[in-house]
């Protein structure tokens, strides 16, 4: 292979130098990569949690400024061992072909620890190695044009958010194109909820067939309800889901009695295994109360 005339800051360049704005950029590329992972929805249930688009885009900033030294380190150390040497043997050997071999050299010797770890090996390569390319191809071209890191620097900066936009679009483009496997709730008949319904917590409801409902040890999930549980008679009646507003289908059962309780529970699960689930406090910070069918109510009277 012939050998490429360097240019005259690639003859300068120490091997510290050798790759300008490498950690940056690899620290860019991971915050656009969390982005675009965290804003994909999952395949289970969330239980009524927000997640993706705009949380992302409120979250990811602060997430972001908080992790930024751990991302430059990791971009310090990433780049000592795949960028800089890359460069510097494409520099002294004067081939640029050295670089993508050294990657890829590195990539496979860093995936086979991975699968020494339990990972997939050709999964753990296309990641590091895709994961590599990005610093090596920005550290070169600013190289080869005589770019101070600070402006490589600057242009990332400003690249990164704009990247994470994208990535959130994208991620918005597919899910309404139908390409993720999503879960959807489902929307018993009434009957269906008609039993007894038992939480990891001794918790109990018990839906009868003529409206009445019982409850043991439940705790109440309304604002300053303190955690306090309750036991008591009542009623209960079914809710179908509302494609409006995005509430699923589900029950309201109303307890006398009982200080702070909030009546209103949502479906889950699937439909031969149904679930009823609330949230004390915000969906996104609070406790979830799960309960799940056990049995018959239907030939019981709740006073016994």
């Amino acid at each position: 292979m012939a050998r490429t005339a360097s240019g005259p800051e690639e003859q300068r360049a120490s091997w510290w130098a050798s790759a300008p704005g490498a950690e940056v950029v690899f620290a860019g590329e991971a915050i656009v990569v969390l982005a675009f992972l965290v804003a994909l929805p999952g395949s289970g249930d969330s239980y009524g949690q927000s997640g993706g688009g705009a949380g992302v885009l409120f979250l990811l900033p602060i997430a972001a400024g908080v992790c930024l030294p751990l991302l430059l380190g990791l971009g310090f150390l990433h780049a000592v061992v795949f960028t800089r040497p890359a460069l510097a043997l494409a520099r002294r050997t004067g081939r640029r072909a050295a670089a993508p071999a050294w990657l890829l050299a590195a990539s496979a010797a860093a995936a086979l620890a991975a699968r020494c770890a339990g990972a997939p090996y050709g999964a753990a390569l296309a990641w590091i190695a895709g994961t590599g390319l990005p610093p090596l191809l920005v550290a070169s071209l600013a190289l080869r044009r005589g770019t101070r890191p600070a402006a490589v620097v600057a242009r990332t900066s400003v690249a990164t958010p704009l990247l994470v936009l994208v990535a959130l679009a994208a991620v918005r483009g597919m899910s309404d194109a139908g390409a993720f496997d999503t879960y959807e709730p489902p929307s018993p008949e009434r009957a269906a909820y008609v039993g007894e319904w038992h939480g990891e917590g001794n918790e109990v409801i018990r839906l009868h067939e003529g409206g009445e409902a019982a409850v043991e040890r439940v705790k109440a999930s309304g604002f300053g309800g303190n955690g306090a549980s309750c036991t008591g008679t009542g009623t209960w009646t079914a809710r179908a889901q509302d494609p409006r507003y995005g509430t699923r289908a589900g029950v309201d059962i109303e307890v006398r009695g009982c200080s702070r309780w909030e009546k209103t529970w949502e479906v889950s699960g699937t439909a031969a295994r149904p679930e009823l689930f609330r949230w004390i406090g915000d969906p996104d910070s609070g406790d979830l109360q799960l309960l799940r069918r056990t049995g018959s109510a239907a030939a019981a009277h709740p006073h016994g």
